[in-house]
């Protein structure tokens, strides 16, 4: 039931933006507003303005940010082969950042694990039992 309220309330936003475009409110090229100042302009929730952002990416309408993040308004002559390789490279960014964090993850393991080797040194040279 949450999940159909939320899908109604992402619909009505992406109903909103593309009335706005049809308007000229945005033009190609043009940043939308990020995803929680659309929010609290609208009165939804973020994840009702982020599903609505990605339903116009999927449709050709915005693309997602690649230097900077956020969403824009893509030019409606853009190429099928375009935003392909925008939708590509986005994906690459996004898993680029996922392997960051597990790498982030993976040296603080790796930096206890040589405490706790230099700590289990000190205590058998040392005879420290604890």
């Amino acid at each position: 039931m949450e999940q159909m309220r939320n899908r109604l309330r992402s619909a009505d936003v992406e109903a909103k933006l593309r009335e706005d475009l049809a308007g000229g409110v945005y033009a190609p090229g043009d940043r939308l507003p990020d995803v929680a100042s659309l929010a609290e302009q609208l009165g939804k929730h973020t994840r009702a303005v982020l599903a609505a952002y990605r339903r116009l990416v999927e449709d050709g309408v915005l693309l997602e940010g690649l230097l900077e993040p956020g969403y824009f308004v893509a030019a409606a002559d853009l190429a099928p082969e375009a935003r392909t390789t925008v939708r590509a490279v986005r994906a690459v960014q996004d898993r680029l950042l996922e392997l960051e964090g597990r790498l982030g993850e993976l040296t603080e393991r790796m930096a206890a694990l040589e405490r706790l080797a230099r700590e289990t040194r000190c205590r058998c040279r040392y005879g420290h039992s604890g």
